[in-house]
């Protein structure tokens, strides 16, 4: 008797108990956790088996009910605390790839660590405080029994089979018995169907991408023969013999206050992006991502891929551009471009540094590179951005690609100026919600400022130039959508109409010769294909497919939104087995003669660091160990440090070309046989730029 409550207290009342507890954490209702196993019985009833499971592992390893129950416990409470924060600001719970991104989810926890506070700290000590008051009632203590070694065996092979069966649907078909589904295409759908943990570990399997039962080499190339035909791709606009340079600015949650419905601003936040609208080519740009996943736009707008045929919440810079990809860098390089990439933040964020060499850019300049940059709101300023395009165009010879991703404007917006907003916003909103749009208004117009710079340099220049400005998502107006909600923009209904407003972006292209096209309509993921025909530049295959497809149909949503949008799913099928083509299967496309992408000397910076020569100073007093040794160079930082025999020296930063050290007697006598060499540190301690590396003595002037 004593063994069957034991048992229907850690197989029932246990699991039980945990699931309910991190649902109502990761909800943050609990009318939302305690409706939910009666709307999706099935679901919870195998989150309840996935508890059981990791309940059963630490039992079995620890032969402690106590242990086990607060060990799950903490982790359950930790996971559901972090994907509420996360749901809050970016639309999303907590997913596999976001351990993945270990370095970028420490660093952009650290913007939200405001909203870590003692109401959030308090909250979840309650919790587990209720856990403890529980637990202290609940028969253990007094009718505690251990398990024998054969019962714990058991214990871990029951996990086993739960684990197995839930992922696999191997030994037992529970997929197929509660009929299961991973709603991979819509993340937060997927967690409030299925649960916080149930949905976690189904996603697991999606880390890679499975091959589509119907992708072989004879279905791409009826594809490629079909899309050839008399449906091919139409000619372009422009003149092949024209090679303009191409500017693409994709900035930092982009996006137009004014369209906020039952506000208004002292004055207008954008008039210089509102009037390029009314004088050149502008529009909307649907975008996959809202709050948040810059690099999912940036990775549409670059390759013409879909994030919409990947796992929902995967992030393609991170899990699959691991080999050369396709893109404009290496289209426009391959005929005759220098392509320049442009991040004003650390260079291994979302692993730009290695993304943009498999794109086939010449070079990126990330943050590290930017000397003694003006700084908004503890980031690189937009207008430094703008300054390094034009100043990287009037040192590249021919036509330049440049593609720039600013960060000034990034969230929360609970963070200001530290001075009086200079923009006051009007309205039914709280006093909070104010001061959040007049932070981001302040931004934007401080962005538009920047784009202003940008164009009225080159509207000076006689080559043709083409600059596309357009921001990367819908800016997180405070927690849980609050702006948007105070004024009835975002009810959270669910519509097709709901998500293009949270999905759309303004969008401009300026050129000095090209003629105006109002009223442009695109897929982020067509901007790339749009360009290139617009500029008349020669493409690939893929991207005057994806040309062609835009002629159709010029927006396409995720998937939840097919029917909506009148979309057939079958549609888009050719689509998806190209793309998956290039970024996984066989290549194709390119019949065994892929075009180079890569560029053999791409580095990180504005150009290659270089030591020139050296020179004492106060040599008298150097001898005293007081003197100072100068280097003088191009290309210097102020994070370089000088290296003496590959040991670091305390550097003072004169400027870009001269660098100095303390000079010692020591130095003086070991002239011969000292090597120098300047280096650049990133926040990870990573060296990601070094000069040459020369005697000391033959660098003496």
């Amino acid at each position: 008797m004593k063994k069957i409550k034991l048992y229907l207290l850690n197989f029932v009342i246990l699991p039980l108990v945990l699931v309910l507890s991190t649902e109502l954490v990761e909800r943050g209702s609990f009318v939302s956790a305690l409706n939910w196993p009666f709307l999706y019985p099935a679901e919870f009833f195998v989150s309840c088996l996935l508890v059981l499971g990791l309940l059963s592992i630490f039992m079995a390893v620890t032969n402690n009910q106590e242990i086990s129950f607060f060990v799950v416990l903490t982790i359950s409470l930790l996971f559901a605390l972090v994907s509420n924060t996360k749901q809050k600001f970016l639309g999303e719970p907590l997913l596999p790839y976001d351990f993945i991104l270990s370095k970028e989810t420490t660093d952009i926890i650290n913007y939200f660590s405001s909203f870590i506070n003692t109401k959030i700290i308090l909250f979840l000590g309650l919790l587990v405080l209720l856990g403890v008051v529980l637990f202290r009632y609940l028969p253990l203590n007094k009718h505690r029994v251990k398990y024998s070694v054969l019962e714990r065996i058991v214990l871990l092979l029951l996990s086993l089979i739960i684990f197995s069966s839930i992922s696999s649907g191997s030994p037992l078909p529970l997929k197929e018995k509660f009929a299961l589904q991973s709603i991979t295409w819509d993340q937060k759908l997927n967690s409030s169907r299925n649960g916080l943990l149930l949905s976690f570990l189904t996603n697991l399997q999606w880390l890679s991408v499975e091959q589509p039962v119907d992708y072989n080499q004879g279905r791409i190339t009826h594809i490629v023969n079909k899309s050839t035909g008399t449906d091919g791709a139409i000619p372009a606009t422009g003149s092949p013999a024209v090679k303009p340079n191409i500017i693409i600015v994709m900035n930092e949650a982009f996006w137009d206050p004014g369209l906020l419905p039952g506000i208004s601003f002292n004055q207008d936040p954008l008039p210089f992006f509102h009037s390029l609208q009314n004088k050149h080519s502008a529009g909307s740009l649907l975008v996959p991502v809202f709050g948040g996943g810059t690099v999912n736009t940036e990775f549409e707008v670059l390759t013409g891929h879909s994030t919409h045929f990947l796992p929902g919440g995967s992030i393609a810079y991170a899990q699959y551009v691991r080999k050369p990809v396709e893109s404009l860098a290496s289209i426009l390089t391959g005929q005759g471009y220098t392509a320049t990439a442009i991040h004003s933040y650390h260079n291994w964020f979302y692993r730009r540094d290695q993304v943009f060499r498999n794109f086939g850019f010449a070079k990126f300049i990330s943050g590290e590179f930017f000397v003694e940059p003006e700084l908004k709101r503890y980031y690189i300023s937009d207008r430094e951005v703008s300054r390094l395009i034009i100043e990287e165009s009037q040192k590249t010879t021919g036509p330049f690609f440049v593609f720039a991703v600013t960060m000034q404007n990034h969230g929360p917006y609970v963070i200001g100026y530290g001075d009086q907003a200079k923009i006051k916003v009007q309205g039914d909103l709280s006093p909070e919600a104010k001061s959040i749009v007049e932070t981001y208004a302040r931004g934007v117009a401080e962005a538009d400022q920047a784009l202003q710079i940008l164009v009225e340099h080159f509207q000076k220049s006689k080559q043709p130039t083409i600059i596309v400005f357009f921001g990367d998502h819908l800016p997180a107006l405070g927690e849980d959508y609050q702006v948007y909600r105070e004024i009835g923009f975002y009810q959270q209904d669910n519509t097709y109409e709901e998500y293009q407003r949270m999905h759309t972006v303004p969008l401009v292209i300026w050129s000095n010769y090209l003629p105006r096209v109002p009223g442009l309509k695109l897929n982020s993921s067509f901007l790339g294909p749009y360009l290139l025909q617009q500029a008349g530049l020669k493409g690939s295959f893929y991207t005057d497919y994806l040309f062609s497809l835009w002629q159709k149909k010029p927006f396409f949503p995720g998937r939840s939104y097919y029917r909506a949008a009148g979309i057939d799913d079958k549609y888009l099928e050719d689509y998806r087995l190209l793309q998956y083509d290039l970024l996984f299967g066989q290549n194709y496309l390119a019949q065994g003669k892929p075009a180079p992408i890569m560029q053999e000397g791409y580095f990180l910076g504005k150009e290659k660091m270089r030591i020139e020569s050296a020179h004492f100073w106060e040599e008298e007093k150097a001898k005293q160990g007081k003197g100072k040794l100068e280097i003088s160079g191009k290309n210097f930082t102020p994070a370089c440090q000088v290296y003496l025999n590959e040991k670091p020296q305390k550097t003072t930063f004169v400027d870009e070309n001269h660098l100095t050290i303390a000079a010692s007697e020591k130095i003086l006598t070991q002239l011969k046989n000292l090597t120098i060499q300047v280096k650049l540190g990133d926040s990870l301690q990573n060296i990601i730029a070094e000069s040459n590396c020369v005697l000391l003595s033959e660098m003496l002037k």
